[in-house]
């Protein structure tokens, strides 16, 4: 029986756009058994110790210390581990913040993953970039330092791929599952406060309302109706801390009946309220990255 994928609900702390932790376990730790998931956040692992394999739509490809990996946002993988001694670096970034990477960096396809293996000197060269968001992440996780290291390290990381993760025989690009609902996606992207219809978001895919509602669910582990307001609420939350717009205008915006309901619905979301959310996100001392329910 097939693996299912899994949403995992990976969010930034507020007003962080990019994040990055390393990650250890001992000489006693026990194997990690796979657990196929994606999230929304586009994640880069530096691999430093330890032995495993990373999967990409049912296609492996083994791990050793060195290696690196980029998945990019709402992308199927998963991953296994040896028992004993591993550790690694986690660099994750916001969707909009890989965009903006794309954008500044036009020779990268973040769009897609990669696999790299870092010659002596790019290892170096990573691990001196990785020390510094380390420590900024920390101590300035809103600085502007954060997001040019990472940029820097995306830009580094890309240099050493030796393939599309997996590797593909014929050199032909990976086939997402989510490719298949990336017109509905875009369109609400393009106007995430717009009344969206089932039968509207199954027509820009090409399939009846049944189907779409169906391959929606399977793939991206959510009904469309969650997806849109998790969404949504992701969209309002980004705005709230970068500045000082009336709530109840970012709640209309984001497509929400009332600034009650949206209040209710944000809370339900992030624990907060959105008055406190921009306020902890308007300051300096930021939590870590927080996992959510949708």
């Amino acid at each position: 029986m097939p693996l299912r994928h899994l949403c995992e609900p990976v969010e930034l702390a507020p007003g962080v756009t990019v994040w990055a932790e390393r990650v250890n376990h001992g000489p006693e730790a026990p194997s990690l058994d796979r657990f196929p998931h994606y999230h929304s956040v586009a994640e880069l692992v530096i691999f430093e110790s330890g032995n495993g394999s990373f999967w990409l739509d049912g296609e492996e490809t083994k791990l050793y210390p060195g290696c690196v990996v980029y998945v990019p946002p709402m992308c199927h993988h998963d991953y296994m581990f040896s028992p004993g001694e591993k550790s690694w670096v986690l660099v994750q970034l916001d969707a909009d913040t890989v965009q903006a990477l794309a954008q500044a960096l036009p020779e990268l396809d973040l769009a897609r993953p990669f696999y790299g293996v870092p010659t002596e000197s790019q290892a170096k060269q990573l691990n001196t970039l990785c020390d510094l968001l380390l420590d900024t992440t920390q101590s300035s996780p809103q600085s502007a330092i954060v997001t040019r290291t990472a940029e820097l390290i995306v830009w580094a990381a890309h240099a050493t791929r030796v393939a599309p993760a997996p590797a593909q025989g014929k050199g032909q690009q990976v086939a997402l599952p989510v490719d298949r609902l990336r017109p509905a996606l875009d369109a609400l992207r393009a106007q995430p406060g717009k009344e969206w219809t089932l039968e509207q978001m199954a027509s820009l895919c090409h399939m009846s309302a049944n189907y779409f509602s169906r391959r929606f669910a399977e793939i991206m582990g959510m009904s469309l109706t969650v997806y849109v307001r998790v969404y949504r609420l992701q969209l309002a939350a980004r705005r709230l801390v970068q500045g000082r717009e009336p709530i109840g205008i970012i709640a209309q915006d984001a497509g929400f009946a009332s600034p009650a309901h949206f209040a209710f619905q944000f809370k339900q979301r992030f624990g907060l309220t959105p008055r406190a959310y921009r306020q902890a996100g308007q300051t300096r001392s930021l939590p870590q990255p927080i996992r959510t329910s949708a």
